[in-house]
Formats: structure tokens, C-alpha cells, sequence
């Protein structure tokens, strides 16, 4: 009986525990999303900065309601939040689009007289992109004869918003949001 070297199996095995190992940590640690930080940096403020900011926001909309002879039309007609929260996959979505370099967020008024943050991908020349963001899977149907058919909702271009509101939902302790 030939007896098989042990060396080669060792190999194999090794082998395959690496190649395992570089499949389930490919993107480096578990959550962390890959970014350019040299870009990044270009719109990172202090974050002291960013309390004078919103601090100033507030105070303005205050003098302006003051300033106004009916001290309710802003809230009537310009429901202007504090801040708007969005979860992280809207931004990997709108950033999945194709060709997509960055995001706009333009300020809107939607049918409850809110201000909101209407987001679009925006391409590296800084044009506004149109398309789906969320792609849905199709829906596959049997039909007799035919491979296989394919069930497509009307395509209809799409943008970022709802998010969620604050006032309404709003951080607890928050030096932005005292």
C-alpha cells in the first residue's frame, strides 16, 4: 500500500483556510465603508463650527418670524425643520448609482408645507443624474413557450427625501439639537 505525503493535503488546506479567510474579510472590518479620506476632508468642519451654524440658523428663523407682521406664515407655509435624519443605505444607493461621484441636496417644499432635502446623484462633471436609485428585481412569470418572461415596473426617474424630521424625531443630548 502507498502511503500519500502529508504535505501536499497540508497544502490544500492551508490553501483553502486562505482563501476563505480573504473572502469574508475583503472589505476590511464589518461596517466600515471604503472612502477617499483626501476628499472627505474637503467638507469636514469642526464640529464647534457646526454648533454656531445650526445656533445661527435658529436664531435667524426666529428674527425672521419676528420681522414678519403674521408670525405663523413661516410655520404655515415654510415648515422649516431642524434637521432631517437619513440612514446610511440611501446614500450608498444614491452613490451606487452609475457614474455617480457626489450627492446635491437641494432644499424643497413638499404638499404638507414642510421644507425637505431633496438628494440626486451628482456626476463628476456636477450634473445632476436622473434614474432609478432603488432597483427593483423583477418579477419572474411562467408563461408557456417562453423561457423566461420578465415583469418590469414603469420606469420613472427618482430622487432621495423622507427623511425623517426633526422636530418629530430628534437626537437626546445633542449639542446641535439642545
Amino acid at each position: 500500500m502507498k502511503r500519500t505525503s502529508f504535505l501536499p493535503w497540508f497544502l490544500v488546506l492551508v490553501l483553502l483556510v486562505l482563501l476563505i479567510w480573504a473572502w469574508f474579510f475583503r472589505h476590511g472590518p464589518v461596517g466600515e465603508i471604503p472612502y477617499n479620506r483626501e476628499a472627505a476632508k474637503e467638507h469636514v468642519i469642526p464640529f464647534t463650527s457646526a454648533i454656531e451654524y445650526v445656533k445661527s440658523y435658529r436664531g435667524a428663523k426666529a428674527e425672521l418670524q419676528r420681522q414678519l407682521q403674521d408670525s405663523g406664515y413661516l410655520d404655515r407655509n415654510f415648515n422649516l425643520p431642524a434637521a432631517e435624519m437619513f440612514n446610511r443605505d440611501i446614500f450608498a444607493a444614491l452613490l451606487d448609482a452609475r457614474g455617480a461621484e457626489g450627492i446635491r441636496i437641494y432644499l424643497g417644499l413638499n404638499e404638507k408645507k414642510e421644507v425637505c432635502f431633496v438628494m440626486v446623484p451628482v456626476d463628476g462633471k456636477g450634473n445632476d443624474m436622473r434614474g432609478r436609485i432603488v432597483n427593483e428585481k423583477p418579477a419572474t412569470a411562467w408563461i408557456p413557450g417562453i423561457s423566461a418572461a420578465y415583469a418590469l415596473p414603469p420606469v420613472e426617474d427618482e430622487a432621495a427625501e423622507k427623511g425623517h424630521r426633526c422636530p418629530t424625531i430628534c437626537p437626546s443630548g445633542s449639542d446641535l439639537y439642545p
